[in-house]
């Protein structure tokens, strides 16, 4: 069912085979936030005439950057919940489903987890954000949120690693957080959001700075 309040948010960049797939699955549940990440396809054209909010980044700023202007939008929008889903057509619109439903049983974040990580960058976040937070997976960008409970849990950080900072918030405030595992569908080409060493050094340097923050708030708490 359509809720004028539930928005999602896909960041795009060059997209164009498979975005509009994505957004026919879900539009019949909420608005539709596009961040078109400068894309060198032809997606503005695919997009004119859709009843969407298209936001076109005036040069390439990367995946998290670009969340970050969806949720900017979401916010300005007075949207109550946000669900981030990539534009490439790997999240199951059934899972987005299971996202809505959860958000509106009370949860603050809803999060889909995969059980294979393809960059071993991935693997090694995830193995310290299991060790430290029992969190595995946080850099799924399947993610759904009560904006009323997150907009002031760095969920505007432009260090936001995905939504990470934001859902270590919320378990740090000891809101509601539901998680289950996702369907991976593979998609039949190269990730067009960087090669996979840029993308892997993107990673460990948000691991590091996470890292380096979870070093500051220990010392500052004592």
């Amino acid at each position: 069912m359509f809720n004028e309040k539930l928005c999602f948010i896909l960041p795009s960049y060059n997209e164009e085979n498979t975005l509009i797939n994505v957004i026919k699955e879900i539009q019949k549940f909420g608005k539709i936030i596009v961040v078109d990440d400068c894309s060198t396809d032809q997606t503005s054209s695919v997009l004119s005439g859709m009843e969407v909010t298209n936001i076109r980044n005036k040069v390439n700023l990367g995946y998290d950057l670009s969340l970050n202007i969806g949720f900017k939008k979401a916010i300005e929008l007075k949207m109550d919940y946000a669900i981030t889903i990539d534009a490439d057509g790997q999240h199951h619109v059934d899972d987005a489903k299971k996202i809505i439903n959860l958000l509106y049983s009370g949860n603050s974040i809803v999060r889909g987890k995969r059980k294979y990580l393809p960059r071993i960058s991935e693997k090694f976040f995830s193995l310290y954000t299991k060790i430290f937070y029992n969190i595995f997976d946080p850099l799924c960008g399947l993610k759904g949120y009560n904006l009323n409970d997150c907009k002031n849990l760095d969920i505007l950080n432009p260090n936001n690693i995905i939504g990470t900072k934001t859902l270590l918030n919320v378990k740090r405030k000891k809101l509601n957080i539901a998680e289950f595992e996702i369907k991976q569908i593979k998609r039949s080409d190269l990730p067009r959001y960087g090669s996979h060493l840029n993308a892997n050094i993107k990673i460990l340097k948000g691991l590091f700075n996470l890292i380096l923050d979870d070093i500051f708030r220990l010392f500052k708490i004592r």
